[in-house]
């Protein structure tokens, strides 16, 4: 069977990254890189970066593939055993053999899944208003995984926070999966009794209870909170990976297009459903770590049970004399889901959101002096509105938060807001 497009651009999209160890290229850094561990030359990375191409392309098996890496990798010497070394100096030299069955097969069916994941997830964007739900699927392993097994029959929103680290495979040679399904099916399904007969499926609409534990990246040393039951280095989705390093490609564009060319760019991407599931997850991540708040959690455990994306949306360009004054080199500006969903009370319909680009192109500017942030202050459809901007990496404006103000533009709060600004605008 041919690929579906959306999977071949996930595995195309990735640049070659040599690196000593799994440990280097680590959770999303995956949806943009191709590595395989102990491959540190990149024209035999290379080589394996272009057969498994041909193997997503023409539908191979596992087999075929290795016929193909032996063929590929033997005039390079390295077929079978040799010794590595950590071209970082912080590992002894270790020997690899990437001919080895089971090696082989760890590579190929790693990436293999994550492309058709990350392309299902795609997929699921762009049909979610027909069918709108994912339901989690038994794996077809002989040896099943139990807590996998306790999320088979999980049914949820496709933009569910759930999907953000639950979305399969769940592990090296994890083979769970999802269905999206109708609202009928989903209707169907919750209807069916529950049974204890083994092998039952009972099926739910509310979220496995999620239950972390700390790993520590030997390498990096980079701490992470990775669920029970899913590898470190798996608890991320592919496809919204992928949609992070898309956004950051898109950011790059805009920078390098003309404001009058990128304005209506801008207003169809706000005005699109990506951008509409994008602003429905954050506040839906935004509602949940208020519960959990409201629990008393503390801060720190709320961003290792809920933690935000920080995927970048493009919302606005900035003219260059403005991008100038703010002190930035890059005139797109980005939003986050931290930026639309942290306060609740500011959880804006997406006609709210879409109008950044207006609010830059016609409001009043202001620069704070103590540490550069921009405020925006206009009106939009009758109400006052102050946007907030600020420096974030890439040498590029952010969008750090926006609210409503009952005085008025003129109120005593927006006046002490902008005590310490100066007009640019």
């Amino acid at each position: 069977m041919a690929a579906p497009p959306e999977v071949l651009s996930f595995f195309r999209d990735k640049s070659l990254t040599p690196k000593f160890s799994w440990l280097d290229v680590w959770g999303e850094e995956h949806a943009h890189a191709f590595t395989v561990a102990g491959v540190t030359e990149a024209k035999v990375l290379a080589q394996f970066q272009a057969s498994i191409d041909k193997a997503i392309v023409e539908g191979w098996g596992f087999e075929h593939f290795r016929e193909e890496m032996q063929k590929r990798l033997s005039p390079l010497g390295w077929w079978g055993p040799r010794q590595v070394e950590d071209p970082e100096g912080r590992w002894r030299t270790k020997a690899v053999d990437v001919s080895m069955p089971r090696r082989l097969q760890t590579t190929f069916w790693a990436n293999m899944r994550s492309a058709r994941a990350a392309g299902q997830w795609d997929r699921a964007q762009r049909t979610k208003r027909a069918l709108p739900y994912l339901l989690y699927v038994r794996s077809v392993s002989e040896r099943k995984r139990p807590e996998h097994v306790r999320w088979v029959g999980t049914i949820l929103p496709v933009d569910h926070p759930f999907w953000s680290s639950h979305f399969p495979p769940n592990g090296w040679g994890c083979k769970c999966s999802v269905r999206q399904i109708t609202a009928a099916e989903h209707d169907d399904y919750l209807s069916r009794p529950a049974s204890d007969a083994p092998g039952s499926i009972s099926y739910t609409d509310e979220p496995p209870p999620t239950v972390t534990r700390t790993f520590v990246n030997r390498r990096t040393g980079e701490r992470a909170e990775v669920p029970v039951g899913i590898d470190p280095g798996w608890q991320t989705n592919p496809g919204i990976g992928r949609g992070r390093t898309l956004g950051r490609i898109l950011a790059d564009q805009v920078d390098a297009t003309p404001l009058d060319l990128a304005r209506g760019r801008i207003e169809r991407l706000t005005d699109s459903e990506g951008f509409r599931s994008f602003l429905w997850r954050a506040q839906e991540q935004g509602a949940r770590r208020a519960a959990l708040m409201a629990e008393g959690k503390a801060i720190a455990e709320v961003d290792q049970i809920a933690p935000w994306s920080h995927t970048p949306f493009v919302v606005a360009r900035l003219p260059d004399e403005l991008a100038g004054a703010a002190g930035v080199a890059r005139p797109a500006v980005t939003l986050t889901d931290a930026a639309v969903g942290h306060a609740p009370a500011h959880h804006y319909p997406d006609w709210v959101w879409s109008s950044v680009q207006a609010m830059l192109d016609a409001g009043a500017i202001h620069r704070r002096r103590r540490d550069g942030r921009i405020f925006v202050l206009k009106e939009i459809a009758g109400r006052a509105f102050v946007l907030v901007l600020a420096p974030v990496p890439g040498d590029r404006l952010g969008v750090i938060t926006m609210f409503s103000t009952r005085e008025g533009l003129d109120g005593a709060y927006v006046r002490r807001t902008l005590a310490d600004t100066d007009r640019v605008k």
